[in-house]
């Protein structure tokens, strides 16, 4: 699949934490700010819909899943502002 080119804006400090876990797990920068959209896009359907889409098992982890994307986030973000304001 060919990808266009386009252009973003982010936060530093994000975009440095995106490149850590990229190359951590041996992934690109894009494939990891595409999953977190498709994680983004994904989160605004019903649970029906997801399980209906990816079954009960799939649907089921997948809230797990942003439940600890959504900690992981909140945590940053604090860590952020405390080392802002020191």
């Amino acid at each position: 699949m060919t990808k266009g080119k386009t252009s973003v804006s982010i936060a530093p400090w994000i975009l440095e934490a995106v490149r850590k876990h990229a190359e951590a797990n041996g992934l690109s920068v894009s494939t990891v700010l595409e999953r977190g959209a498709l994680r983004e896009i994904a989160a605004t359907h019903s649970p029906a819909a997801r399980a209906a889409v990816y079954g009960a098992d799939a649907a089921a982890a997948q809230e797990a899943d942003e439940r600890v994307v959504t900690e992981d986030t909140t945590r940053a973000v604090d860590e952020r502002r405390s080392s802002e304001a020191a």
